[in-house]
C-alpha cells in the first residue's frame, strides 16, 4: 500500500427503532444491558484488548462506550428515556468496524444485538456483515452467563 492508497473498511450500524418498545419494556432490557456492561471486562468487551483503549462513560441515564484502536473506534450509546430519540424513526446506538474476513473486533457489540434481538425481535435493524460464528458464539457466551429469555 503506496502512500497515496487508501483502504475502505466495512462497517457494522445497529439502528434502534424506539417505536417498536413501550417504555416500561425498555427499561427492563436497558437495566439487563447496563448490569451486563458493568460486569464486563475489558478482554470481555474486546478482541485483543493489549491494542485498544476502551472508554466508559456511565450515568443514570445513558451508557456511552468507545473503543479506540489505530485507526477505528468502535461505539455504544444507548439512553434509558426513550424520549431521547425523539422524531427518529431509527437511531444509530452501535457502529462497529470489521475486518477483511467480516468479524468485528468488539464482541461486546455482538453481545449486545444478540441480547436485544433475543428479547424484542425487529427492536434493531442491521445494515452491514454480522458473522455468522460471532452471532453463535456470543450467543453460547450470553446462555453461559444466563441472560438469554427462554
Amino acid at each position: 500500500m503506496g502512500p497515496n492508497s487508501s483502504f475502505e473498511l466495512e462497517a457494522l450500524e445497529v439502528y434502534l427503532k424506539p417505536d417498536f418498545i413501550t417504555q416500561q419494556e425498555w427499561t427492563k432490557l436497558y437495566e439487563n444491558i447496563c448490569r451486563y456492561v458493568q460486569a464486563a471486562q475489558c478482554r470481555d468487551m474486546v478482541r485483543y484488548p493489549e491494542k485498544s483503549e476502551v472508554l466508559r462513560k456511565t450515568g443514570s441515564s445513558h451508557f456511552h462506550i468507545q473503543i479506540k484502536r489505530t485507526f477505528t473506534t468502535d461505539v455504544i450509546l444507548l439512553y434509558l428515556e426513550l424520549s431521547c430519540y425523539r422524531n427518529q424513526n431509527e437511531v444509530l446506538i452501535m457502529l462497529g468496524v470489521s475486518n477483511d474476513y467480516g468479524r468485528i473486533a468488539t464482541p461486546l457489540i455482538i453481545d449486545l444485538i444478540v441480547l436485544i434481538h433475543t428479547h424484542k425481535p425487529g427492536l434493531i435493524q442491521l445494515k452491514g456483515y454480522l458473522h455468522p460464528e460471532d452471532w453463535d458464539i456470543s450467543l453460547s457466551r450470553l446462555q453461559e452467563k444466563g441472560l438469554l429469555v427462554k
